[in-house]
C-alpha cells in the first residue's frame, strides 16, 4: 500500500478547505443539484424502461439514488461546513451568503420538500428532495410489451430525460459562467447566451423524436394515423403547471401534438424549477414552481407541505397517523407567523424545543397531539408510573412508544 506523508496530508485537507468561502459553497450547491438530479432523471428512468412498477421499492433505484446524495451530501459539506467537516457547527458558511436565509425548502408543486433548513446538511437533503420529485414526475409510463404503442410510450419516457438532462446541463453552464463574472443575468434567459438557444433547440429535437415516434407511417405529428394520447394511457389534460418566467402547460390534450407539447413543457417546469430552487443567490424562487403557502388552519392536519404557511413544514409526529405545520423555533407566540402558536414541539421519538405550530395540535409537557379517531393529547410514558392517576396505564412501552391511556383536547 502507498503511504501518504503525514505532512502531505495535511497540506491537502487545508487546501480543500481553502475552496470553503459563501462563494464556493453557493457554487457548489448550483452544480451538486444539477449532477443530483441529472443522476436522479437517469435512475428512475432506467427503473421504468425494465418494466418495475414501484421504482421506490426497486433496490437497484433506490441505491443510485442514495449514492447520488450521498455525493450531494458530500460535496456541501467540503464546501459549506468548515473546517471540522460537520455541518451545523459554529464554522458553516453562512446561510444567508450563500442565498439561503428563507430557512425553508421552497418546495415543487403541492409536494413535501418545504423541510425547515438550519444548516448546509438541509440544504443539501432539500435539493434531494425537489431533485427527487421532479426526477420521478419525468419518469415514463409503464410500458405495454410491444407494439407501436409500446414504443411511444418508450419515447415519451426516453424524451423527456433526454430534454431534462440537457435542460439541466445548460442551466449548470450558465451558472457556472455567472459565478466566474462572465455574465450577470438570470439562467437561461438573458443568461450566458447559449443556455437559452441550446434549451430550445433540446425542445425542438424532443419534439421532433416524438412525433416521428408516435406519428404513424409518416412520422409526423398531425396526420391521421397519429397514435391517440388516450390510446397511451395518457391523461386527457395537461398539468396545470408553468415553465418558470415561460408558458403554461395547462389545457386539452386531445391530439398527439397536444401531447408533444404538454410533455415538453412538463419536463421544462419540473427541470428549471429544480435549477432555480439551488439558486436562490442568484435569482428568486418563480412562484411557477410552487403552490401558493398553505395557512394556519385550526386543528386541520396537513397532507403535503404546501398545505402549510411559509416556513412551516408539514411533519408526521411518529405515529403514522397524525401530520401537522411545524414552524422555526420560538420562545413565545408573538415570534410565530401566520396565527401559529410557540409550543414545546413533542413526537413519539420524545419532547424537544419550543416551535411554532399551528393552533389546534399543541399539548401539554412531554405530550403529543395523536389522531386515533380524534385529535387529543396523550403523554409520553415509558412505564405505568409515568402517567397521572387516576388510570396510570402506559399502553406500548416495551414498543418504544409509549403513551398514556388518558387523554385531553389539543389546543
Amino acid at each position: 500500500m502507498r503511504r501518504i506523508a503525514p505532512g502531505v496530508l495535511i497540506a491537502s485537507v487545508l487546501a480543500s478547505h481553502a475552496w470553503a468561502t459563501p462563494e464556493a459553497c453557493r457554487d457548489t450547491i448550483v452544480a451538486g443539484g444539477a449532477r443530483y438530479t441529472q443522476a436522479a432523471v437517469k435512475a428512475l428512468a432506467s427503473c421504468r424502461r425494465h418494466q418495475v412498477q414501484n421504482c421506490d421499492a426497486d433496490a437497484r433505484t433506490a441505491a443510485a439514488l442514495a449514492r447520488a446524495a450521498s455525493r450531494l451530501q458530500s460535496v456541501v459539506t467540503q464546501r459549506c461546513c468548515g473546517a471540522d467537516g460537520i455541518c451545523g457547527t459554529v464554522d458553516d458558511e453562512s446561510l444567508a451568503a450563500a442565498g439561503w436565509s428563507a430557512g425553508y425548502c421552497p418546495n415543487l408543486d403541492r409536494g413535501d420538500c418545504n423541510e425547515l433548513i438550519t444548516s448546509p446538511a438541509d440544504v443539501a437533503s432539500c435539493i434531494a428532495c425537489i431533485g427527487h420529485a421532479a426526477a420521478a414526475d419525468l419518469a415514463p409510463a409503464a410500458m405495454p410489451a410491444s407494439g407501436p404503442v409500446a414504443g411511444c410510450v418508450a419515447a415519451i419516457g426516453k424524451e423527456r430525460a433526454r430534454l431534462a438532462t440537457s435542460t439541466s446541463k445548460a442551466l449548470a453552464q450558465c451558472w457556472e459562467a455567472r459565478a466566474k463574472g462572465a455574465h450577470a443575468n438570470p439562467c437561461p434567459e438573458p443568461g450566458d447566451g447559449k443556455a437559452g438557444p441550446a434549451i430550445a433547440t433540446a425542445v425542438a429535437r424532443a419534439s421532433e423524436r416524438l412525433c416521428k415516434a408516435c406519428g404513424g407511417l409518416d412520422h409526423a405529428c398531425g396526420g391521421p394515423d397519429d397514435l391517440a394520447p388516450s390510446a397511451l394511457g395518457f391523461a386527457s389534460s395537461c398539468p396545470a403547471v408553468a415553465v418558470p418566467d415561460g408558458a403554461s402547460c395547462g389545457g386539452l390534450v386531445a391530439t398527439l401534438a397536444d401531447l408533444v407539447a404538454c410533455v415538453t413543457c412538463v419536463a421544462e417546469h419540473d427541470s428549471q424549477c429544480v435549477d432555480r430552487a439551488a439558486a436562490p443567490a442568484f435569482v428568486a424562487y418563480p412562484p411557477a414552481c410552487a403552490e401558493p403557502p398553505g395557512t394556519c388552519s385550526a386543528g386541520t392536519e396537513c397532507t403535503s407541505g404546501a398545505d402549510c404557511p411559509a416556513g412551516f413544514a408539514c411533519l408526521d409526529n411518529g405515529s403514522g397517523t397524525t401530520r401537522y405545520c411545524v414552524g422555526p423555533g420560538c420562545t413565545q407566540d408573538g415570534d410565530c407567523a401566520g396565527g401559529a402558536v410557540c409550543q414545546q414541539y413533542c413526537t413519539f421519538a420524545g419532547c424537544g424545543s419550543r416551535r411554532c405550530v399551528c393552533p389546534g395540535f399543541a399539548c401539554g409537557p412531554s405530550e403529543v397531539c395523536i389522531d386515533d379517531g380524534g385529535l387529543a393529547c396523550r403523554q409520553l410514558c415509558t412505564q405505568d408510573s409515568d402517567c397521572p392517576p387516576p388510570l396510570g396505564v402506559c399502553v406500548n412501552s416495551t414498543f418504544g412508544s409509549g403513551l398514556c391511556i388518558s387523554s385531553s383536547p389539543c389546543q
